[in-house]
């Protein structure tokens, strides 16, 4: 009997310990699942901010308006409009949090940019440079975050 009882208290011991590293490896990661669709949406728009930046640098000197607002005002609309969609996609993605926040600051940043523009009328090389140093870096981050979704959905 007592050799039954010590056997079922060993049991007990290795089930319970079992159970308790079971529970504390198990980690539960609530994400929406990866889309490859937002993937390359991300990529196009941030490779037209990219281009958009290196036109403007590319584009005549300051001293004879070459980087006028108005020389540039459509493509601003175009990108502001593929921003928008971007941020749409996202918000409409159940437990998406973090990268409805990285749309909503790129955005954000965008009209920002975009009205510093109209009111001066021009952008200096630096200028520029740092805008575009700056989207690159957003869209970075949302590009790992969605990558991020593929790696935890895949385990």
């Amino acid at each position: 009997m007592k050799r039954q009882l010590k056997s079922i208290r060993i049991l007990s011991f290795f089930f319970c310990s079992f159970n308790l590293v079971a529970l504390v490896s198990c980690k539960l990661f609530f994400l929406p699942a990866y889309n490859a669709q937002l993937s390359n949406k991300i990529d196009v728009t941030s490779k037209a901010v990219d281009t958009f930046y290196s036109s403007m640098l590319d584009s005549t000197s300051i001293s004879n308006d070459g980087r006028a607002y108005s020389k540039f005002a459509d493509q601003y609309l175009s990108i502001e409009t593929d921003l928008n969609s971007l941020l749409t996609k996202n918000t409409n993605r159940p437990l998406n949090a973090n990268s409805n926040r990285i749309c909503q600051i790129t955005l954000q940043l965008w009209v920002k940019y975009k009205e510093e523009h109209k009111k001066s009328n021009t952008l200096s090389d630096g200028i520029i440079k740092l805008n575009q140093k700056t989207f690159s870096d957003l869209f970075n981050a949302m590009q790992v975050a969605e990558k991020g979704k593929a790696m935890m959905n895949s385990l």
